[in-house]
């Protein structure tokens, strides 16, 4: 593995530089002024470049200023989370971008708390307002369509009435002509991650699955061209095609259930293949592929000539990188502060500074540790929530422990829905600032996340069976419990 990586990075240096296309770091750093106890500290950053699915996070903890930095493959917006909003920022690889954070002005509305400066500051300044407004006030739920021909009709006079909202923000603003451009491409990619739930429908009379994904082909959302990848929602828009295109071969999921992701991923490759070459079909491969790599991080070395189907070297390299997380997950903890405790008489504890990861190795010493990361307001959350009760009674609890904890919530809402649903495990809740360091500092993309953690206190996954996969939970648990 580590011969091919080496080959292919020398491969994907030589297209870099022949092409045009080269991935560079982008530099975000932020300043704190006027600020007091209540001043929120904590920042995630998610670059959001397509083919690295990881977060960072940063403090200004210990003084006024952080600076981070993320790797970035194209122009496009990425955001910032903090005081709880998203800042939306347009940037390309290369650019360094400061953020000014005024303090005394931090609960007024419309980012007036915010000045950005740097490369591309009016453009991120403008997208930043356009992102907030829209995001705030728009939102279309597609009822059921008899046809695809139909939905097609619907999606476009949605981005039509989309594209009449921007012209009039942008009267109303004075929006710059990229700033504007910009924007027109990524409502469309907008629009396809809000028609996404017509892609699989059930016939209301026979119950039969209907797979839609020729909707998305639709040349109105121009599929195949790299330029969508100036959204961050367009990656969206492929894994959605990708991930319903191989639900119409049954195989695939009959494969996938019985583990057998060799042969699920030579299936996948073939239908993949089949779509037109080029760096949307490489994401295509590498996100079905990355999400193969989670429950077999070995896979790569099943897959002869990997890299042959791939029409680019870069992306192929993602997925080496992908591959070696997937083979050696990790944990960089830091000391946080902001993590309390609830016990079964809902008693509540603060717990003192600590690496949470340490904290939960010496509390259940040599024990297995399924934790379950969730929102209070995270819908599916819940609904896996509804499975916990009857997986405990299949485990043994003398060896393993069930850990909830709570982020980017409030704490009331916190203890009313460990009291509502009787929440058995071990609760804990994180602030906001210590919300944002931990996902930062775990990878957690979203919500709800599966970690299992050895009797060790060592990392095996940050993607662990839910709970409603309850066969998947046990084998997992049962390998474990053998190891030991």
């Amino acid at each position: 593995m580590l011969r091919k990586l080496s080959v292919f990075l020398v491969a994907w240096h030589c297209l870099a530089t022949t092409s045009g296309q080269e991935a560079k770091q982008v530099t975000i750093t932020a300043t704190l002024i006027k600020a007091d106890s209540t001043t929120p500290r904590a920042m995630v950053f998610n670059f959001l470049n397509p083919f690295i699915r990881t977060r960072k996070s940063a403090s200004f903890e210990g003084g006024d200023q952080l600076k981070i930095t993320g790797e970035m493959l194209f122009r496009q917006n990425m955001t910032v989370q903090y005081n709880g909003s998203f800042i939306n920022l347009l940037v390309k690889p290369g650019d360094s971008v400061h953020l000014e954070i005024d303090g005394s002005k931090i609960k007024k509305e419309n980012f007036d708390w915010l000045t950005i400066s740097g490369d591309n500051a009016q453009i991120s300044t403008e997208v930043n307002q356009w992102h907030h407004y829209f995001n705030t006030s728009h939102f279309k739920d597609f009822g059921p369509a008899s046809s695809i021909e139909n939905m097609k009709d619907s999606v476009r006079r949605c981005y039509q009435q989309y594209i009449q909202v921007l012209d009039s923000f942008s009267k109303a603003r004075g929006m710059s002509t990229a700033t504007y451009q910009w924007a027109l491409n990524d409502l469309k990619y907008t629009v396809s991650y809000f028609a996404a739930g017509y892609l699989t429908t059930k016939d209301s009379a026979s119950g039969k699955l209907h797979y839609n994904h020729a909707l998305y082909r639709d040349s109105l959302f121009d599929q195949y061209s790299s330029n969508g990848f100036q959204s961050m929602m367009f990656p969206y828009h492929l894994m959605n095609y990708s991930t319903t295109l191989l639900k119409t071969d049954t195989t695939i999921r009959i494969n996938k259930l019985k583990g057998n992701y060799k042969a699920a991923a030579g299936k996948a490759i073939q239908l993949i293949m089949r779509e037109p070459k080029g760096i949307t079909r490489d994401y295509m491969l590498f996100s079905t592929l990355n999400s193969y790599l989670e429950a077999s991080p070995f896979l790569l070395d099943s897959i002869p000539n990997t890299a042959s189907y791939f029409s680019t070297p870069l992306a192929y390299k993602y997925l080496l990188n992908a591959s070696s997380t997937a083979r050696h997950p990790s944990l960089t903890e830091r000391s946080i502060e902001g993590l309390t405790f609830l016990d079964r008489k809902k008693g509540k504890t603060r717990i003192a500074r600590t690496e949470i990861f340490n904290h939960f190795k010496r509390i259940y010493p040599g024990k297995i540790i399924y934790l379950d990361v969730y929102a209070t307001w995270c819908v599916p959350c819940l609904q896996e929530m509804e499975y916990t009760p009857a997986l405990k009674k299949q485990t043994d609890t003398s060896k393993i422990v069930f850990i909830n904890i709570c982020l980017q919530s409030t704490e009331q809402n916190w203890i009313d829905l460990v009291s509502r649903k009787d929440l058995q495990g071990e609760n804990y809740f994180l602030d906001d600032d210590a919300s944002k360091l931990f996902m930062g500092m775990y990878q957690v993309g979203g919500f709800p996340t599966y970690m299992l953690i050895d009797g060790q206190g060592k990392l095996i996954t940050r993607t662990a069976p839910r709970p409603s996969e309850g066969y998947q939970f046990l084998q997992a648990i049962n390998k474990l419990l053998k190891v030991k």
